[in-house]
């Protein structure tokens, strides 16, 4: 605790934060991204054998499993390259949209600097 006996925070309720908390959103980010992928399997996987059937040709893993990981990969690249532009963006942004904030959180930190200084004098005797 500090020197005012304040503990950052002070609420008497409030459950402190589980794994599942914490970590929550990852495995539910990380389900949703297997979700989507093993669709694409599945669903690839029809579309190829479908086309394989319509060339008279047999099913092959090794020729499926190139075909799929090629077009993961390519989704991928598109997926990271917007990623990539929309980071920059934001951070070009940042400093021409946000920059008002930014000067907002100063002046109140300015502030509350101000008050703990006249917090930490002595009063006039």
């Amino acid at each position: 605790m500090n020197k005012y006996q304040v503990e950052p925070d002070p609420r008497q309720d409030r459950k402190p934060d589980s794994h599942v908390r914490r970590w929550g959103a990852v495995y539910l980010l990380a389900v949703l991204f297997m979700g989507s992928w093993l669709g694409q399997f599945f669903t690839q996987l029809s579309e190829f054998r479908t086309d394989q059937q319509d060339h008279g040709q047999s099913f092959v893993w090794a020729d499926y499993l190139t075909n799929f990981f090629a077009s993961t990969f390519e989704n991928w690249q598109s997926e990271w390259l917007q990623l990539v532009f929309q980071a920059i963006l934001l951070l070009g942004a940042k400093h021409v949209i946000f920059r008002v904030d930014a000067e907002d959180l100063e002046r109140l930190e300015a502030k509350v600097d101000q008050i703990s200084k006249k917090l930490d004098t002595p009063p006039p005797q």
